[in-house]
């Protein structure tokens, strides 16, 4: 049985978003690409604003959140922010960042969640951690990242797929291809064999133009999209070239898969030296879609 008959994935359905705002320049960045989604997939917005637990005190009362309320609804609703024609909720809460967003997205019956991160590095991740990171690590939906170098257009016309064959990455692949048809946008197939991948390079591009047009038969992709598809096949450091082929190729979306992590680990990862997706949103001109290995 060949690997597109072993898996099964029911349409993608977008249409419930959880954008996570707290004002910051990161999450404002990430606003615009929430809006976009919604607009394409019919969707609504959940816009959540979390008080960090260790700001317990500063906890707005009833008349207090009334009033930010409203000024958040007007913020969001501007020139700038587009919300005021698109179906949307306000949730406020306080406690952890990460399992108030997490079960918020859970008891609403989120398709996605969009949030941006600060891409912090070396001592000042390790110290601080990344709440973006830890988020991604847990969800068991996709998470859309706006990293601070983000400056791309929040129409996707040019979407890059980064695969390794990995069951992650090939749950990511039923993501991309909604978004490219939603978008009629182009698609970038890239397979990075990264030395260490123990794949003879010499199988590499045959092994990926294979595994594009069974895959692309499987889900129904037809002729018109195919056409605007482009396969890569590159060797060396995975994310340099993902960011490499990104740059090149002026994406505006980057889609890969991410293998979860749970509880503890979760926790730790958000301090360690950032995983393959957290590298290249950190740096990547255009957000990040990471989709978990547990996602169906």
């Amino acid at each position: 049985m060949s690997t597109a008959e072993q898996l099964y994935f029911a349409p993608i359905s977008l249409k419930r978003i959880l954008f996570a705002m707290d004002f910051s320049p990161g999450s404002l960045l990430a606003f615009p690409y929430a809006v976009s989604i919604a607009k394409h997939y019919g969707a609504k917005i959940f816009v959540a604003h979390i008080t960090p637990a260790e700001d317990y005190d500063v906890v707005p009362d009833a008349s207090q959140a009334e009033s930010f309320e409203a000024s958040m609804e007007e913020n969001l609703s501007g020139p700038m922010g587009k919300l005021r024609d698109i179906p949307h909720e306000l949730v406020f809460d306080h406690g952890s960042i990460c399992s108030k967003l997490l079960a918020t997205a859970e008891n609403r019956g989120v398709d996605l969640i969009v949030l941006g991160t600060h891409g912090w590095q070396g001592l000042k991740k390790l110290l601080k951690g990344s709440t973006a990171e830890e988020i991604s690590c847990l969800a068991s939906r996709p998470v859309l990242m706006a990293g601070p170098n983000v400056s791309r257009t929040s129409e996707f016309r040019r979407i890059l797929y980064a695969t390794d064959f990995s069951p992650a990455s090939q749950h990511a692949l039923p993501v991309a291809f909604s978004l490219t048809g939603a978008y009629k946008a182009c698609l970038f197939f890239l397979h990075v064999n990264d030395w260490d991948s123990g794949e003879p390079p010499s199988k590499a591009s045959e092994r990926t133009y294979n595994f594009f047009r069974e895959q692309s038969r499987f889900y129904g992709y037809d002729d018109s999209i195919r056409n605007r598809s482009q396969v890569i096949v590159d060797f060396g450091p995975r994310s340099d070239l993902i960011l490499a082929h990104a740059h090149h190729h002026n994406a505006d979306l980057i889609v890969m898969g991410i293998h979860t992590n749970k509880g503890v680990k979760a926790r730790i990862a958000a301090h360690l030296p950032g995983s393959l997706t957290y590298n290249v949103t950190s740096q990547a001109s255009c957000p990040v879609l990471a989709v978990p290995d547990s996602y169906s």
